[in-house]
């Protein structure tokens, strides 16, 4: 009886062995079908139905299928076209693998694309349903438009909807004011900073409100100074922003609330301050009025030389 039973065994396991030698010997000698395309995963609705209750088994595959995906693809072409797919059904088969996302989302806007900045962001609006209390995926969708696309209308809304959630720590308020400073959301960054200081009840909470709120307010009405200067006159008032109290658009140009000066952007048409921007800004200046000066010594040298010259003959 004991000999049958090993010899059942044995035959059971050459059938199950058999067709997996087929398989691998027409890999072998046949072209390997292509994987890589959008067909080649389901749709996230019908692969919780393909499973068959193996979901989260299913999930922890193609999380390591997508890994070496992106790994080949970093060493070759750089680009993830099957990324979000992939984890779009990782999170239908598992909504528990909430690392997937941040994976996903990094390496696709590593692309750059405006294309890839909306995959990105699509997988943070698919993480901010799974995990709405989670401030990280509305903040990053901010982020993203802000640093790839340079999209401040898009960018600041997002951020300061980021913040204002209870799970955000306090330090992201600090830089989402910082990036609204470095470009420009002048207008947004107060009118926030304003209604969060009317709510703030921590006292130290409430004089930082205080100075970010001078902060804006002084950057806001210097920049809407400096476009009146431009309406009024056709052209830009200096960089150091005297022209605007030469000729009496404001009174006097107010201290840097952070220690910075305040300073006129031609290119962006902002006032500018040195704290939160151009931190060499001071240097420059320096080092502009040092080049002044030398090319102003040597034209008096050149004329003196010149008149000497004339004198001689």
């Amino acid at each position: 009886m004991k000999k049958l039973s090993t010899l059942i065994a044995v035959i059971l396991i050459a059938a199950s062995i058999l067709p997996f030698y087929f398989v691998r010997k027409h890999l072998i000698e046949n072209e390997r079908p292509k994987v890589e395309t959008i067909a080649a995963y389901p749709k996230p609705d019908v692969a919780k139905i393909m499973f068959l209750g193996m979901n989260a088994f299913a999930a922890d595959l193609l999380f390591a299928r997508s890994q070496y995906y992106y790994g080949s693809h970093y060493v070759t072409d750089g680009t993830y076209l099957l990324l979000e797919q992939m984890i779009r059904v990782i999170m239908a088969l598992n909504p528990s693998l909430e690392y997937a996302i941040p994976f996903g989302e990094a390496a696709i806007s590593s692309m750059r694309t405006e294309s890839a900045i909306e995959s990105a962001n699509s997988l943070l609006r698919l993480g901010h349903e799974l995990y709405p209390d989670d401030y990280y995926y509305v903040f990053n969708q901010g982020y993203n438009y802000f640093i790839y696309l340079n999209d401040m209308e898009r960018a600041y809304p997002l951020m300061y909807e980021a913040v204002s959630m209870k799970s955000a720590p306090q330090k992201i308020l600090w830089l989402v004011n910082h990036i609204a400073t470095m470009g420009g959301g002048y207008r947004l960054g107060y009118e926030y900073t304003k209604a969060r200081l009317e709510t703030a009840k921590d006292k130290y909470m409430h004089d930082q409100f205080e100075k970010e709120l001078q902060h804006f307010g002084n950057l806001l009405a210097l920049s809407e100074a400096a476009e009146a200067y431009y309406n009024k006159f056709g052209k830009s008032p200096d960089k150091e922003l005297t022209e605007l109290v030469r000729t009496g658009i404001v009174k006097e140009i107010p201290k840097g609330v952070y220690g910075g000066e305040y300073y006129y952007d031609e290119n962006d048409r902002l006032v500018k301050t040195t704290s939160q921007g151009d931190r060499q800004y001071g240097k420059k200046k320096e080092e502009e009025a040092k080049k002044k000066a030398e090319e102003a010594v040597e034209k008096e040298s050149a004329v003196k030389k010149e008149n000497s010259e004339k004198s001689d003959k």
